[in-house]
């Protein structure tokens, strides 16, 4: 936003406030500085346009412009009513402050941080210190490395992070507060076509990670939930404001983890033949099969004396072959027919895909794809497939593409409106502990103080203006105008604050849960209502591991992994400096100085092995070295390396979900409703996992070399199925055809 119009914002902000009686339009450009109302048709025209977009910026920002007539009675006019507009005093305790401070930072999207971050400036404008106090519960001692905010709250180390980036997020949310029904096309797993859904809000809901809808489904006429991320357009309003009625004892959060957590109706037994080594994320669901029914025995089936016989349950053939298909010949699947069959069957389309990938040229890519994602595939274009970027790091095509999906509007004035009234409640406050309450750098503030001074009441006159005293570095607002109160809470700020207080008070073992129950409630007594009704966010409690590892933080001391990295299959041992406990995308990471890569590195909990007991507690002091920096996760928590392969992968239309699944760099429509997603892979084990698992789904476009690979990979594994017979069971009866 321009200089010049923020002044003429804060003098019709300020004008709107200092009259009684209703303003006219021709009263407000002749008294407004910045406004030049003109007399000819034109310019008159031109001034009234300009009026309509502040007028319309201001009541965006949640003042309330009032509209009545004139003292004539003639004309419409305008006024600000002090009481509308002041947010009511909130009286905080520090531990009750320091809560909020501490719920604000869950959110780790603008949409949301934003006005979280809002909310808090309004509320130390009004007095409060939201800022955590020395004494704030559950403050840990000092320790080798910064303590996380959560640490003030007993949850030691622990720092929950709650991403909302999906497109459908802030419609869907506007749409619930709005009480307003919605249309969208939305993609359930496995169809190649997205249908058309028209829907009643009733809450959302962030678990496990992922953002929900729950409502009723005119076209179904059924209670349904959808998430978020498979929604395959724009969402748009249907119908008036307020015609939805949620029912009464609607539970939003048990209507998702029902639909999230159906336990299937029958569970069937699948027996497979996995290579020592090798299957570790599998093997962890089944059992040995035993020696009674011929386990010991695998060599004897043309198997293999280097692999064991593991018994697991399923419910799904489909998923269950992906699994089974993806690890190649090091798993083969002995019975039951069906799912050994699909397994065969995947391989083979994912043999015959990668042959023709390897020789054909590349496809047109696509329908009119969004600036960002056609500046990715032009760049890939020119380095080709398997080669890195060469314009800088691997994560900033979508660290920057994140970033201007997620810019928050331009809240220079929101700033401004509670900068004049914080700094009056703090006189002598420095510039630097200023510009660091609001988030921005001294020369900024400095900025805003000038453009303050240069603000007022209609007049102009000295005693008209906002007067700051600004000397030896030391502000105090000598004469506030009418800007001496904090603009009142918006509904979205009141909501991101709300509904991230009400998540980590769920968390168990939270200390002065008393205090965020109360902060919850002054914060809702102020403005009248309960803006996060239906709006929730679920956060996975601490478990057994995070508790060790929350006292290996709190004592400082090293730790020794059992850990799977997945991406290789690879069970190793790791020596750990802790550094802090996050949870992001419905997961928990331990971060800290990783002994044998010499290098900070994140281990996702659940992978490591044994639960608490793969976590075991040393002696030696947990000290990362200087150069240790928790990592920028803004951009999610993969970060691509100098030496990763960037590959190119062609999606079936009933096979979108990797893409949703993983840290793609850019995805492009396809015509025929599939899609084309440019990913980096640090090693092809995983990737070479998922293409084989898709089987004809999904189709190498480059590099070459991983379509040669994945061919390999699946003749490879079909010879193993030749070799091994169908249809055994246990002592060498026939398997039966069903589960």
């Amino acid at each position: 936003m321009s200089r010049r119009r923020l002044e003429r914002l804060l003098n019709l902000t300020m004008c709107l406030m200092a009259t009684s009686r209703f303003l006219t339009v021709s009263e407000i450009g002749d008294m407004v500085e910045g406004y030049e109302p003109g007399h000819g048709g034109d310019e008159h025209e031109a001034f009234r346009r300009m009026f309509e977009r502040d007028k319309q910026y201001l009541r965006d920002l949640g003042i309330p412009l009032e509209t009545g007539a004139d003292s004539f009675g003639d004309e419409v006019g305008y006024r600000i009513r002090r009481d509308d507009y002041a947010l009511p005093e909130i009286l905080l305790s520090p531990d009750e402050a320091a809560a909020l401070a501490l719920a604000a930072r869950l959110w780790s999207t603008a949409s949301l941080a934003a006005p979280a971050a809002s909310a808090l400036r309004k509320l130390a404008a009004g007095g409060a210190t939201t800022s955590p106090p020395p004494g704030a519960p559950g403050r840990a001692a000092a320790s080798a490395v910064a303590p996380g905010p959560a640490e003030l709250f007993g949850l030691d180390g622990l720092e929950p992070r709650v991403d909302a980036a999906e497109p459908a997020f802030e419609p869907c949310l506007a749409a619930v507060q709005a009480r307003q029904a919605v249309r969208f096309p939305y993609r359930k797993p496995g169809e190649a076509e997205p249908t058309d859904r028209l829907v009643e809000p009733w809450g959302v809901l962030s678990w496990r990670g992922r953002w929900y809808l729950a409502g009723h489904d005119r076209r179904r006429d059924a209670p349904r939930v959808f998430r978020l991320s498979r929604v395959a357009g724009p969402v748009r309003p249907v119908g008036p404001s307020g015609a939805v009625r949620v029912p009464d004892g609607i539970d939003v959060r048990a209507m998702v983890t029902r639909a999230s957590s159906a336990s299937p109706d029958r569970l069937r037994a699948a027996t497979l033949a996995v290579r020592l080594g090798a299957g570790h994320a599998l093997r962890r669901r089944a059992r040995p099969v035993p020696a009674a029914e011929g386990g010991t025995h695998a060599d004897r089936l043309g198997v293999g004396a280097d692999m064991d016989l593991l018994r697991i349950s399923f419910a799904d053939v489909e998923r269950m072959a992906r699994w089974a298909a993806g690890y190649g010949a090091d798993v083969v699947v002995l019975d039951p027919p069906d799912l050994r069959a699909e397994v065969v069957r995947r391989l083979t389309a994912a043999a015959d895909a990668a042959a023709s990938a390897a020789g054909r040229p590349r496809p047109p890519a696509a329908v009119a794809p969004a600036d960002a994602e056609q500046a990715d595939a032009e760049q890939a274009d020119a380095t080709g497939p398997g080669q890195r970027r060469v314009d800088g790091p691997a994560a900033r095509p979508r660290a920057e593409r994140r970033a201007r999906q997620e810019a928050p509007s331009d809240d220079r004035l929101s700033r401004l409106l509670a900068l004049v009234p914080w700094l009056r409640a703090r006189p002598g406050v420095s510039v630097d502990e200023a510009a660091a309450a609001f988030g921005i750098t001294p020369r900024q503030l400095r900025d805003d103080l000038d453009l303050l001074f240069l603000c007022g009441l209609p007049g102009g006159a000295p005693g008209d203006l906002i007067d700051i005293s600004y000397e030896g570095g030391q502000i105090t607002v000598v004469d506030p105008q009418t800007l001496d109160r904090p603009l009142r809470l918006t509904v979205d700020e009141a909501t991101a604050l709300v509904v991230a207080a009400r998540a980590l008070a769920d968390l168990p073992g939270l200390a002065g849960r008393a205090a965020v129950a109360r902060a919850v409630e002054r914060v809702e007594r102020a403005i009248g209502s309960r803006p996060a009704e239906q709006v929730r966010v679920k956060l996975d409690a601490p478990n057994e591991v995070l508790a060790v590892l929350q006292r290996a933080l709190r004592e400082r001391r090293r730790v020794h992994l059992r850990y799977l990295v997945w991406s290789r299959d690879e069970v190793t041992e790791r020596d750990v400096d802790p550094m802090r406990l996050l949870a992001t995308d419905g997961h928990w990471y331990l971060e800290g100085w990783c002994h044998q890569a010499e290098a900070v590195r994140m281990f996702r909990l659940d992978g490591i092995l044994g639960g608490a007991a793969g976590v075991r507690l040393l002696e030696a002091p947990a000290a990362p070295p200087p150069t240790a920096r928790a990592r920028d996760t803004s951009a999610g928590i993969f970060t691509p390396g100098p030496g990763d392969l960037l590959a190119v992968v062609d999606l079936a239309a009933r096979a979108r979900w990797p893409a949703d699944h993983y840290p793609v760099e850019s995805t492009t429509e396809l015509p025929d409703g599939g899609l084309r997603m440019t990913l980096y892979a640090t090693g092809t084990a995983w990737l070479r996992r998922l293409l084989l698992g898709l089987g004809g789904d999904a189709r190498v476009v480059g590099p070459p070399a991983l379509a040669t690979e994945i061919h390999d990979a699946a003749r490879k594994a079909l010879t193993a199925y030749d070799d091994a017979p169908a249809g055994w069971a246990p002592t060498g009866r026939p398997a039966p055809a069903g589960g």
